[in-house]
């Protein structure tokens, strides 16, 4: 899908994650602590262009400062990861990003976006208009 979202009078961008980005995306991911580093970029390389992959990135003046990997099911899309890089917390990137997939997701007929997301970030997410389903979320390591 075409780039989105853009603040006008500046050079915010949220947009389609490219193989370019692969570096900064899966530093970004590492420094919040999210996935450790070994494979993680190859693993990212082979997903990034599947049909159902939803991965975006958002810049500001051509830097890389936040990540989101979601994929679509053609009724559901599914956060699995979003991190913004250290130091550019609070500048509305999250939202942003969020705002995106929200507008993917609609534009394709869907009918809603669940996040899987740590305890210390729900707030961040309750603000963004997402609620507690009363459904579980049933994890299985492997």
């Amino acid at each position: 899908m075409p780039s989105a979202s853009q603040a006008s009078g500046e050079s915010r961008v949220v947009r389609t994650m490219t193989r370019d980005d692969l570096d900064s995306a899966c530093r970004i991911l590492v420094e919040q602590g999210l996935c450790a580093a070994e494979g993680l970029q190859q693993r990212l390389a082979a997903t990034l262009e599947t049909a159902n992959a939803d991965y975006l990135v958002a810049e500001e003046d051509g830097a890389i400062v936040g990540v989101t990997l979601s994929v679509f099911d053609g009724f559901t899309g599914f956060v699995s990861y979003m991190a913004v890089a250290p130091g550019a917390e609070r500048r509305h990137i999250g939202r942003r990003m969020i705002g995106e997939l929200v507008r993917r997701t609609r534009a394709r007929g869907g009918q809603n976006i669940v996040v899987a997301s740590w305890l210390s970030a729900a707030g961040f997410y309750e603000r963004m208009g997402f609620r507690t389903p009363g459904a579980v979320f049933l994890v299985r390591d492997v």
